[in-house]
């Protein structure tokens, strides 16, 4: 038990160091390769994500989140698996960029038409 525990915590900052910079250079190339079953958790994981986490510049009523949460709730996971793949033909190059990038915005672009829909905040001054 002591040595599990020793080996955790000699393993655990290599984690915090390399997990984060291996996330970054995760392309849609490699995500390609990956199961059927791991993509499907993958891109259902950033659908929750985004219908969860308000965005950076959103503020109560969060009407972005809840935009997002209209347009998965009939959603399946292998509806947003396909959506991904259909973004990535329309936009080859996308599949260079970090494989975060690429679902937000091909799930962005399935949503488009229910976030255009919102009102539009007045300016600020």
């Amino acid at each position: 038990m002591t040595f599990r525990l020793k080996l955790l915590f000699a393993i655990a900052p290599l984690l915090a160091v390399v997990a984060p910079s291996t996330a970054t250079e995760f392309t849609y190339k490699e995500y390609a390769k990956a199961s059927e079953d791991w993509k499907r958790g993958f891109v259902f994981g950033m659908s929750q994500y985004m219908q969860t986490v308000a965005q950076p510049d959103e503020e109560a009523p969060y009407q972005v989140r809840n935009a997002y949460q209209r347009c998965f709730a009939n959603s399946t996971d292998v509806l947003l698996v396909r959506q991904v793949e259909a973004f990535v033909a329309k936009d080859p190059a996308s599949q260079k960029e970090p494989m975060v990038r690429v679902v937000i915005r091909a799930l962005f672009d399935l949503c488009r038409s229910e976030i255009q829909k919102l009102a539009k905040p007045p300016p600020r001054r």
